[in-house]
C-alpha cells in the first residue's frame, strides 16, 4: 500500500439529497475547492446507505466512503441520520474485522449553508485516506482482471 496515484484514487460520497449535496453545491458557488478524487451521489436521505451499498463499493475498489447529511435529530425524515451514523459504525466494524482500516469510510454532519465546511471536511478526509493508501480489495481485483486479459489474449495467439 503506497502512494496512490491521484487519476486512480477514488472516494464515494453518499450525500443527502437537501443537506449535504447542498453543502457541495454551496462549496461550488463560493469557489472553495475539494478533492477531484471525491465522486459525490446524491441520495434521499443518508439512512438509505445501507452496509451492503458501503461494501459494495469497496469491494469494487473506492478507496473510501464519506456519508454526508444534515445534524443528528433534524432529518427530514426523522431518524435517518442515526440510521446512517449506525451504518457506517457496522461498516467500520466489519472493515476492521477484516483487517482494513475503520477510517475509509466517515461520516460528516452539515447544513446547506455550510460549504465551506464541507470543503474542510471533504479535504480532511481525503487526506486521512490517501495517507491509508490505496483499497487493497482494488489492487486484488486489478491483478485478476490483468490476469484475466493475459489469458483471453493467450487463447487467442
Amino acid at each position: 500500500m503506497g502512494k496512490i496515484p491521484e487519476n486512480n484514487f477514488k472516494i464515494i460520497s453518499f450525500m443527502c439529497w437537501k443537506w449535504g449535496y447542498g453543502a457541495g453545491d454551496m462549496a461550488g458557488t463560493m469557489r472553495a475547492q475539494y478533492p477531484a478524487t471525491v465522486r459525490p451521489i446524491r441520495i434521499n436521505c443518508t439512512g438509505r446507505v445501507t452496509p451492503s451499498l458501503m461494501m459494495r463499493a469497496i469491494g469494487k475498489g473506492a478507496d473510501g466512503i464519506i456519508v454526508a447529511g444534515w445534524y443528528a435529530g433534524e432529518c427530514d425524515f426523522e431518524i435517518g441520520n442515526f440510521i446512517a451514523e449506525r451504518n457506517v459504525n457496522y461498516v467500520r466494524e466489519i472493515l476492521k474485522t477484516m483487517g482494513l482500516s475503520p477510517e475509509r469510510v466517515q461520516m460528516f454532519n452539515c447544513s446547506a449553508a455550510e460549504g465551506k465546511k464541507f470543503q474542510e471536511e471533504v479535504s480532511r478526509i481525503s487526506e486521512e485516506i490517501k495517507k491509508i493508501g490505496s483499497n487493497p480489495l482494488k489492487e486484488s481485483k486489478d491483478n485478476k482482471e490483468s490476469d484475466s486479459k493475459k489469458g483471453k489474449k493467450n487463447k487467442t495467439e
